[in-house]
């Protein structure tokens, strides 16, 4: 099921981007590939390993400043002995102006383990403020259901020591269950390698405190990504703030991200 949702996905990116493409609309896309390792603090769960891939793509609708995304994703992890693959496919719609952007977003998640699965259901709101050249800030928070509920809520700044590198901090704190609490910590940083060839690498850390005896978790990762944009944006700046809405779109915590 999950497979056909991904390919469905991508086939659909592909659908939407040829004619932008072709008649020089407003579109925008990204292709990531990372690579994240994963540690605990408690004596029952080993380090993890996990590769991944996922993609967006964006298209404006007409000249009223609202948007439509797409978005869809696959990671596969390795903990010990076991295995997991964690299936995504969403989408948000959002309205653009020069100082900023704000929006809805929804989307389904699928973790599958060796010995058992989950489905949640996430759903939001999310804001971004363009401060000036060097500074954005932003905001997301909603709920989730399914064989997990509860709600999230995070926040977020990004600074652009130049246009081409970015450095961004963010929280995130999710309530599973009204019982179970998670607060995620991140640090990234992200670099343009050619605005010809508009391929970035980018490098972070997550510290992830668990309530309830889970201890804590640290997390190192690293990946590259690929921009598309139709709209003449050359440098970092400028294809992620007129390009997809990144991890306002995404769900938050540790084990739903994996």
């Amino acid at each position: 099921m999950f497979r056909k949702a991904i390919l469905t996905s991508v086939s659909a990116l592909a659908m939407i981007s040829a004619p932008a493409l072709a008649d020089d609309l407003d579109f925008a896309g990204t292709l990531s590939g990372q690579y994240a390792h994963t540690g605990f603090t408690n004596d029952f769960l080993p380090d993890a390993n996990i590769w991944g891939v996922d993609g967006s793509a964006k298209i404006g609708l007409g000249d009223s400043g609202l948007n439509a995304e797409l978005d869809s994703g696959y990671n596969h992890l390795s903990l010990g002995g076991a295995h997991a693959n964690d299936w995504n496919i969403g989408g948000s719609v959002f309205w653009k102006a020069d100082m900023g952007r704000v929006g809805a977003t929804v989307a389904y998640n699928s973790v599958d383990f060796s010995v058992f699965d989950t489905h949640t259901t996430n759903y939001g709101g999310f804001g971004e403020y363009f401060a000036n050249d060097m500074w954005t800030f932003s905001a997301k928070a909603g709920g989730f259901s399914g064989d997990l509920n509860g709600l999230y809520i995070g926040g977020g700044v990004t600074g652009y020591v130049f246009p081409d590198f970015a450095v961004s901090a963010s929280v995130n704190f999710t309530n599973f269950n009204h019982a179970f609490q998670e607060t995620d910590l991140g640090l990234q940083g992200e670099y343009l390698i050619s605005e010809e060839i508009p391929i970035s690498a980018f490098a972070g850390y997550t510290y992830s405190d668990l309530s309830n005896g889970g201890g804590n978790a640290n997390t190192f990762f690293v990946g590259l990504r690929l921009y598309t944009n139709t709209t003449g944006a050359a440098t970092l700046a400028d294809r992620q703030r007129n390009g997809t809405v990144g991890t306002l779109s995404t769900f938050g915590p540790l084990g739903m991200n994996l």
